[in-house]
């Protein structure tokens, strides 16, 4: 049975259609979260740096339970120097921590990062001068 030349062309078309669609969806889906570890955007780090002037202040061992969607989530240990008499001869402070990262931010490339870093410590904490929140921006 043959088809018809219309039926055909249109069949075609249709096919070319929904392929053209199926790559201009994929091309336009948002790449994956990531984040700002200083200079550079990274997934899933094991160490975040959040003072990336002196390296003072770091969240360390991080074991990641959701990362690349609107929200990142992880368990760590926040570090943190004294600083006292100078940071260099101040001593490391280590707090069990819960991080989660939030806020998109696009950036050069296309690229993408988590702005927002909130700590929920699970144990004893530091105390009140030690921030909570802690805003990245785009990697340099």
């Amino acid at each position: 049975m043959r088809m018809p030349k219309h039926h055909l062309l249109a069949s075609v078309l249709f096919a070319a259609a929904a392929l053209i669609a199926t790559f201009a969806i994929g091309a336009s889906a948002a790449a994956p979260l990531k984040i700002t570890n200083c200079n550079r955007a990274a997934s899933q780090p094991k160490l975040l740096t959040l003072t990336c002037g002196d390296g003072n202040t770091v969240v360390k061992g991080l074991s990641w339970s959701a990362f690349g969607g609107t929200t990142a989530q992880a368990k760590g240990t926040f570090v943190t120097n004294t600083c006292e008499p100078n940071c260099a001869a101040g001593k490391d402070l280590s707090y069990a921590v819960k991080l989660k990262a939030t806020g998109a931010l696009k950036c050069k490339g296309g690229v993408r990062v988590y702005s927002k870093v909130a700590l929920q410590f699970t144990g004893r904490a530091p105390g009140a001068g030690v921030p909570r929140n802690w805003k990245l921006g785009c990697p340099i």
